[in-house]
């Protein structure tokens, strides 16, 4: 068990492999009236229902609440779908939600968790490796709006995050080598030490030995705590976690999730490399280090043929990082690093104005050509 310590919040993570008997107990010993197990359509055939099973025999009362699945599905409408069924099903301040899945399925039911009854007690029971290394170890709970990413929520903390490596063999390959880019956002952006291990043991795919899955997860919980110990809501040093999220998020949002959320960052932390670059604020070797990694990972290293890139660039407008900076003007406000774990800053946070021409520039060359090649004449 490791304490995950983010200013006043803390709470236990425990980690293990085959251990979905040791989780239900533990849900378990949190008395909860009823348990609310919440997963998305996959997750729910592949491990919803066996687990919700399980806490009723051994726990107590508990349901399955499904959502679809994918970032189209991850707003105020599947919000409003799942807090009326709670509501049906006799939710009470005791109740306990369970968050079953990855990070669309962990932010939906995280702040469905806050609203309830101004905040009922939520435990994550993460599936992906994104959610397991990243986003349970956040207190930020949102949903997406029709303008941008995670743009509707709150900050609200997990009693427990109860973690179990052997459901990663249920990930696709893709699955998990998009996760991994989070790793690599880490280690590129916060503690390099864990460049050369890292490197040495990717890629990594649905075979994963288990000792390195483990070391990757306590490297990041490491990575995370460096900085928001002291930073809970993420708003000082913290923002270095959103290395790769400026232009990832556009991505991942401008292509309806057809990039998944940690390919879309290993791309955007490639673009924002390149841009410190084009800038003058980074040599060439740190561009060509982060292609280096991210192409061991196995992602694709090029928008998908039907993203538009005026799309992704409308999403960097709405980003949610406005208004950090009081000199931002015209341009993006993103973390730009000047060398692994050295990220550039502004105004005493790890952040920069990026000069909107070059980014938009940087935007159109990570396009498919036939992305280009199928805008309006007037776009161009």
């Amino acid at each position: 068990m490791t304490t995950i310590t983010m200013g006043s919040a803390r709470f236990p993570y425990r980690l293990g492999t085959g251990c979905v008997d040791q989780i239900v107990a533990r849900l378990g010993e949190l008395e909860g009236s009823r348990y609310l197990v919440v997963a998305d359509t996959t997750v729910a055939g592949l491990h919803g229902n066996d687990l919700t099973e399980r806490i009723r025999r051994s726990a107590g009362p508990a349901d399955l609440l499904v959502h679809r699945g994918g970032e189209e599905h991850k707003g105020l409408g599947t919000l409003n779908e799942l807090t009326e069924a709670a509501l049906r099903l006799g939710a009470d301040r005791r109740t306990i939600v369970v968050a079953l899945g990855g990070g669309v399925t962990g932010n939906i039911a995280g702040l469905m968790a806050a609203l309830l009854f101004r905040g009922i007690r939520l435990v994550h029971v993460p599936t992906t490796v994104v959610a397991m290394l990243d986003s349970v170890l956040s207190l930020k709970q949102a949903v997406n709006s029709s303008i941008g990413k995670n743009l509707v929520g709150t900050f609200y903390q997990p009693v427990e995050v109860l973690a179990d490596t052997a459901f990663f063999r249920t990930l696709s390959r893709r699955e998990i080598r998009s996760g991994l880019c989070e790793v690599v956002k880490n280690a590129l952006a916060i503690r390099p030490s864990m460049i050369d291990v890292l490197s040495a043991n990717l890629p990594l795919d649905e075979n994963y030995d288990d000792d390195v899955m483990r070391w990757i997860i306590h490297e990041s919980i490491a990575a995370k705590a460096q900085v928001t110990e002291n930073d809970m809501h993420e708003r000082r040093q913290g923002l270095v976690l959103e290395y790769g999220h400026t232009i990832g998020h556009a991505l991942e949002h401008a292509s309806k999730g057809e990039v998944p959320h940690g390919a879309a960052i290993g791309l955007g932390m490639l673009a924002e490399a390149e841009i410190a670059h084009r800038l003058g604020m980074a040599d060439r070797g740190l561009v060509e280090l982060h292609r280096e990694l991210i192409s061991k990972v196995g992602v694709d290293l090029r928008f998908p043929a039907d993203v538009n890139p005026d799309d992704v660039r409308l999403r960097l407008r709405y980003d949610n990082k406005r208004g950090y900076l009081n000199s931002a003007g015209e341009g993006y406000v993103m973390v730009l690093l000047k060398a692994p774990g050295v990220p550039l800053e502004s105004e005493g946070l790890p952040l920069t104005v990026a000069d909107r021409s070059v980014a938009d520039a940087v935007v159109d060359e990570f396009a498919h050509p036939a992305a280009v090649a199928a805008r309006p004449a007037e776009s161009t």
